[in-house]
């Protein structure tokens, strides 16, 4: 089984628009350390890796695991798009969940309609 954690590390990196020397700042490393880790040279600590985990905002579900399945990636996913919704004011948010209310019907509909075909 390949470990694909230096991997995982480098693309929540870049998702989050870290460069490698403020990841390593923020978690009290080196550069060349997070460059070793992501080319799969180096294995982190435990400790480091919970650094990490915490400053990306991931999980260790998310970096450890080669299986990871497709519903924990939406579960990231949506976890981060609703981050950005709580920053819209108040009202910005009701009409956002009202149109992804009614997406969401429309969606169901066209399923419902291309199911009948």
């Amino acid at each position: 089984m390949e470990n694909n954690v230096g991997k995982r590390i480098c693309e929540v990196r870049n998702q989050r628009n870290y460069t490698q020397e403020q990841l390593a700042e923020k978690i009290g490393s080196v550069p060349s350390y997070i460059s070793n880790i992501e080319r799969m040279n180096k294995c982190p600590s435990l400790t480091l890796l919970r650094k990490i985990v915490k400053e990306l905002d991931t999980s260790f579900d998310y970096l450890l695991l080669d299986d990871f399945n497709i519903e924990k990636r939406l579960e990231i996913k949506y976890r981060n798009m609703f981050k950005e919704i709580t920053k819209l004011e108040n009202k910005s948010q009701e009409e956002f969940f009202n149109v992804a209310e009614k997406l969401i019907e429309s969606f169901k509909n066209i399923e419902n309609n291309s199911s009948k075909v």
